[in-house]
């Protein structure tokens, strides 16, 4: 799952009616309009029963090249003739496909007119790190220079380490000295955190800076995150960056978001062949692979115990040179994402 980040800094607008209007360029300030941005934005489409769908506001972020991915309603699944993502505008209820209505509340209500959208998996107000903590995104390498987003100098910046907390930062060299903060930066008139010597507290542009020494590592207003400068840097200089995690509503560990949906497909290797004295064939039921086990626990001695292969027969330890096509487990365990991506996957393993 990824990130709504663009979808959120529409919505922080939203919810800020009260921002004065000195604080915004036209046409956004009250020369224009009342700062309701809906007269020229649309966030929502409207069902045929009055329901909103989301999904617009999202994919006007998450419809091109460097907003994480290009999705476009043509790159939604469509079981048997192909797509790349997850639907998120098909009927929730496919039996022949073994998909049922999420189970909780929390999703169910988010169905539009039974079908589904962007927010019934994420939700843009409420990321939680936990959930995906393997998901996450920034949009400058962690570990490696990175040259200024804006300014003159020759230095660059190393996100050194990441916190668990979606933020975005500028972090920019002052002309009083050191290094100074802002996490809303796309505002005409941003706001500014300044170093007192012992803490980070709002201050203005280019007021003092927390020091540093090039090459060290620094911690920022949130302490997990830490960056480093090296010499080159000039007063001016400005670093962009983004930390986020795609603000799924359930954990993706356990594949539990998944399950809302897919329970049915999560069977143990006895009931998958058809030996579960429970749950037998009658001629209706979906039977699948397993999921929720190790390699080689049917104990029949025709299922790998270690070692997965790649689409070339190479062991994937050694790898065909194709990440792309990686099974990953979990704990060891098979689950539902050990063979499916959920975003930016086909269903050709000898593909890009």
């Amino acid at each position: 799952m990824k990130r709504i980040l663009g979808t959120l800094a529409v919505l922080a607008v939203v919810a800020a009616p009260s921002l004065a209007a000195a604080d915004l360029d036209a046409p956004h300030d009250m020369s224009f309009a009342t700062l309701n941005c809906d007269n020229c934005h649309s966030l929502t489409t409207t069902s045929p029963s009055g329901k909103a769908d989301y999904s617009l506001g999202c994919l006007t972020c998450h419809n091109k090249p460097g907003r994480l991915y290009p999705w476009a309603a043509g790159d939604q699944a469509v079981p048997g003739q192909g797509g790349n993502q997850h639907s998120w505008s098909g009927y929730a209820d496919s039996p022949a496909h073994g998909a049922k209505s999420p189970a909780g509340i929390d999703y169910v209500q988010r169905l539009v007119d039974g079908k589904l959208q962007c927010s019934v998996c994420h939700d843009a107000h409420r990321g939680n790190a936990a959930y995906a903590p393997a998901s996450r995104k920034t949009t400058i390498p962690v570990g490696t220079p990175t040259p200024r987003t804006g300014g003159s100098g020759a230095g660059t910046l190393t996100l050194t380490a990441v916190g668990t907390n979606p933020k975005s930062f500028r972090v920019k060299v002052s002309t009083a000295g050191g290094v100074i903060l802002s996490h809303d930066y796309g505002l005409s008139t941003p706001s500014w955190f300044n170093w007192s010597g012992s803490a980070w507290i709002a201050g203005t542009d280019n007021g003092p800076g927390r020091t540093y020494t090039a090459g060290t590592a620094f911690a920022l207003d949130d302490a997990t995150v830490t960056v480093s400068l090296s010499a080159g840097a000039v007063a001016g200089d400005y670093w962009d960056f983004t930390i986020s995690y795609p603000f799924a509503r359930a954990s993706v560990v356990g594949d539990q978001l998944c399950l809302q949906c897919h329970a049915d497909r999560v069977m143990s290797s006895q009931r998958a062949r058809g030996d579960d004295p429970y749950i037998k064939p009658n001629g209706a039921r979906l039977f699948s692979h397993p999921v929720g086990e190790a390699l080689g626990q049917n104990g029949k001695g025709y299922d790998r115990t270690a070692g997965i292969l790649d689409a070339n027969g190479a062991l994937q330890s050694v790898g065909d040179g194709n990440l792309h096509n990686d099974l990953t487990l979990q704990s060891s365990t098979v689950m539902c994402t050990t063979c499916h991506a959920v975003h930016n996957a086909d269903s050709n393993s000898l593909t890009q």
